[in-house]
């Protein structure tokens, strides 16, 4: 589970990084990812579609991956990610 502020442009580099370790980990081979963007209730945020492309995560095609948009605040969102990882794993 990785979790990522939509406001926050400038780290996506960071996390393409990273994801781009998890992806290649060995360990995590047959992982589900699961990544949460945060802050969708802040004018401006990002879109799942948006960070899907700036993450290069269309061109995974090996590896479960969901971007699951969410209001840490709210609760919004986080159970139904959780649940899609879940009900993929089963």
């Amino acid at each position: 589970i990785m979790i990522i502020d939509s406001m926050d442009v400038n780290r996506l580099n960071i996390v393409s990084e990273e994801m781009t370790k998890i992806l290649q980990s060995e360990l995590l081979q047959d992982a589900s990812i699961l990544i949460y963007a945060n802050k969708q209730n802040c004018k401006g945020a990002l879109s799942a579609a948006e960070i899907k492309e700036k993450l290069k995560l269309t061109t995974v095609k090996d590896k479960n991956w969901h971007i699951q948009v969410c209001c840490a605040l709210t609760g919004d969102g986080l159970y139904d990610g959780l649940d899609l990882i879940l009900s993929n794993k089963s």
